[in-house]
């Protein structure tokens, strides 16, 4: 069973597969997919000379330009190939487990939700949210502007199997996971 954990920036993602990680069950996260292959130095060679994206401070570049649409554009038709390209390494390595948990933060907005049995949305309001992403040292533009790149909560909530309110504390958000768990 494949089982889709998305949400807006901020939600709760990361944390939601961390733990499930720490129970002992398979997790593919498309974020830590992507930091990784921009951790190595081939593969963000490779990325940056295709968006036209010097080495030197590529991330403030990346975050700058993300507001270009065609840049947007050109940036997902390079990532994603690789993005799925790993995805495809990791998956049949997981195959006799079941479930296997994806984390995938635009699953709706990039129409990826029929590849799942199921789909997790993480909510949590836009204040908790962003105080979150602001905590680990993000700008309050970068937050606005990747925001509204997503779908609003309660298109996310109708389009989803389960939704986890993540506004509290992360004891909540993991006894909300277990519960869930238990429904699944």
């Amino acid at each position: 069973m494949k089982i889709a954990i998305t949400g807006n920036i901020g939600s709760g993602k990361s944390e939601a597969v961390k733990f499930l990680s720490s129970m002992g069950y398979k997790c593919i996260s498309s974020d830590q997919i992507i930091k990784n292959l921009y951790q190595n130095d081939q593969s963000r060679n490779y990325i940056l000379e295709r968006i036209g994206v010097t080495n030197k401070n590529y991330k403030k570049e990346i975050i700058k330009r993300l507001v270009d649409p065609a840049f947007n554009k050109n940036l997902k038709k390079v990532i994603y190939p690789l993005l799925y390209a790993q995805k495809k390494i990791f998956a049949p390595k997981y195959n006799q487990y079941n479930p296997v948990f994806y984390e995938v933060p635009l699953l709706f907005e990039e129409k990826l939700s029929l590849d799942f049995d199921y789909t997790i949305f993480i909510s949590a309001n836009p204040i908790k949210r962003k105080h979150r992403v602001l905590s680990r040292g993000v700008s309050t533009n970068y937050f606005n502007l990747m925001n509204q790149k997503q779908l609003k909560e309660n298109v996310k909530v109708n389009l989803s199997d389960f939704t986890i309110n993540n506004n509290g504390s992360i004891l909540n958000l993991r006894l909300n996971i277990i519960k869930l768990l238990h429904t699944l």
